[in-house]
């Protein structure tokens, strides 16, 4: 075989090698080819489509208008507003830095505040992350302007929570605020994003699921900028339920108004279904003020804040009940048979323990007084002789019937339970016996005794009523709930009913000053002492740091023959109930009749 033969055949050698190379390249390029069409197509192409559909449709969340609440009249005390929130797309924006610096040059915003609003959305790149809500309109009116350089940025029209009487009821209705993590997390039932708003405290929170109503949904065709063309489709959301609450609003402006600048707490109650008709907690707070974003310092200012402006002090404060324990003591007394009514005990002003002397507020002392009288006057010495009588036990046994030493029941949260002692707490909590001593302090609602005003509203009702102890609620026209029947002779209600009657109209009541020719009363005074040795003999009690000055109670109820409203004030360190409550009380009372009476002249020019 020549050279050139050999050559050729080389030559073809490697250009068949080459051939099949490019072909095996030309396979797996193929190969290669089918597998990412592949994927794009079956393994991605939901993602993918969806991704297209947004560039051309978007799925919007409409939030519901909260649900309305009304008092027992209808008249509003939360409702709806329109309101506009500034929202960010983060997929459509095309220069995120520059626009949180233009933002926060519109809104007048700190540039962090609102990049870390975009963060803390859904992490969905398509859903709208609102970065400041409730704008004013200026600064509304200087964002829509520059909404067409601004890709990725709108402007949502959305209905704002209005609570129309700032802090009126503000203990009661609660507070919204902005869900967390963890209240998604828990609850994922419920449909909730990062920037709702859910109720945190009050009836907002406790009946969350009622008033939240159904979110609705919106699809737009947007254009490539993300800038809304055409709405496709709209499915409206579902308002929230309106919740009716047994509060009379213009009764608690009245309270309100009566208590002042006073640090307490004011609780009416219908003793017929346990209603509560008012709930006043002062020092109070503007459930507005929440509605937006609030500075984790002025937070913390408010949580640190010594007079404690959050807590409810109607179901939340804890103090001893002095003197208005007192008719508890008296229905315990005749219901065992340890005291009659016109049984007399002398009071010299004293009242003595083995060498122990324990005084009477009054001390030249109240002479010889029975049931009736020693309410009256309020004479510590005949309580001091009672409680002797009747032993912390029996005392113990019939506190709690009352409701006293556990939670009433209502439907805010959280709820303190009070205390009553015992020979068996006291030797579980502090691993000591009971002392006869200690019997002399709780006979007139000092000592280990602790209660809320609700809890002396709850049972001054089951006292003056006949004995139906009614679990209290904040909801209207419901069919009353009895805790427990407790059975109290009639003969021994009227007793009691009118030793608080003697409280107000009685010649030496300690409560003789609110006396009213219009309409009876019933009540009680109440001076409960914080430190002891620190009771003043002057009525301003100037001379006493504030922090150690009594507290001051008055209960009280009308008519006295068929009661149909229970008032309970309280002023922390105010002194002398008879002088500082009594009268808080009393315009309850009257404003309770004259709004009756307004009530009765409406409903009578309708028959006409």
């Amino acid at each position: 075989m020549s050279n050139h033969s050999i050559a050729g055949s080389q030559a073809d050698d490697d250009l068949n090698g080459k051939a099949k190379w490019l072909m095996a390249f030309v396979f797996i390029a193929l190969c290669l080819l089918v597998i990412r069409l592949f994927y794009l197509q079956v393994l991605m192409g939901a993602h993918y489509d969806d991704l297209a559909q947004n560039n051309r449709l978007r799925i919007l969340t409409v939030r519901p208008p909260r649900g309305k609440i009304v008092d027992r009249n209808g008249l509003t005390l939360a409702d709806n507003r329109p309101a506009f929130n500034v929202v960010v797309v983060p997929e459509d924006l095309e220069n995120r830095a520059a626009t949180v610096r233009r933002l926060a040059y519109l809104l007048d915003r700190d540039p962090e505040e609102i990049d870390k609003a975009i963060k803390s959305g859904s992490g969905k790149p398509y859903e709208p992350v609102a970065v400041a809500r409730d704008v004013s309109f200026d600064a509304m009116s200087r964002v829509e302007m520059e909404l067409y350089s601004l890709n990725g940025v709108a402007i949502e029209a959305t209905a704002e929570r209005d609570y129309v009487d700032n802090g009126l009821a503000a203990h009661v209705l609660g507070y919204l605020g902005e869900v967390t993590k963890a209240e998604i997390d828990k609850h994922p039932e419920l449909d909730y994003v990062q920037g709702d708003l859910v109720g945190k405290s009050g009836v907002e929170q406790t009946f969350e699921n009622e008033l939240k109503g159904v979110k609705g949904a919106r699809v737009v065709e947007v254009d490539a900028k993300g800038r809304k063309i055409r709405i496709v489709r709209d499915v409206p959301p579902t308002s929230g339920r309106e919740l009716r609450l047994s509060i009379d609003k213009r009764l608690q402006a009245i309270a309100r108004t009566a208590i002042a600048d006073k640090y307490g707490a004011v609780v009416a109650m219908d003793p017929r279904t346990g209603e509560v008709l008012v709930m006043v907690s002062t020092p109070d707070y503007d459930p507005n003020m929440f509605l937006t974003p609030i500075a984790p310092e002025s937070w913390q200012q408010m949580m640190e804040d010594p007079l404690h402006p959050m807590e409810n002090r109607a179901l939340r404060g804890q103090y001893p009940p002095g003197s208005i324990f007192k008719a508890f003591m008296c229905i315990a007394a005749l219901e065992s048979g340890t005291m009659t009514p016109e049984q007399e005990v002398y009071c010299p002003g004293k009242f003595y323990l083995g060498r122990h002397a324990y005084r009477c507020w009054q001390p030249r002392g109240h002479g010889r007084v029975n049931m009736i009288s020693a309410m009256e006057q309020s004479c510590d010495v005949y309580f001091y002789t009672l409680g002797m009588a009747l032993g912390i036990d029996t005392i113990h046994d019939y506190a709690t019937r009352y409701g006293f030493g556990s939670r009433t029941g209502i439907e805010l949260k959280p709820e303190s339970a009070g205390l009553v002692p015992s020979q068996d707490w006291k030797r579980r909590r502090f691993h000591k016996p009971w002392m006869q001593g200690e019997t002399v302090l709780t006979s007139i609602g000092q000592g280990y005794l602790l209660t809320t005003p609700l809890q002396i509203a709850t049972g001054i009702s089951a006292v003056v009523n006949g004995g139906h102890l009614y679990q209290p609620t904040l909801l209207a026209g419901g069919r009353p709930v009895v805790k427990r029947e407790l059975h109290i002779p009639e003969a021994d209600t009227q007793i009691v009913r009118a030793a608080l009657r003697a409280v107000v109209e009685g010649q030496h009541g300690t409560a003789r000053s609110i006396r009213d020719t219009m309409f009876s009363i019933g009540g009680k005074t109440g001076t409960a002492q914080v430190a002891r040795g620190m009771i003043s003999k002057r009525s301003d009690a100037s001379d006493i740091p504030y922090e150690l000055r009594d507290h001051a109670w008055f209960v009280g109820f009308a008519p006295v023959e068929n009661p149909e409203i229970v008032v309970v004030a309280l002023v922390e360190h105010g002194g002398h109930g008879g002088s500082i409550t009594a009268p808080i009380v009393k315009d309850v009372i009257k404003g309770y009749y004259f709004l009756k009476g307004l009530k009765d002249e409406q409903l009578l020019e309708k028959t006409q």
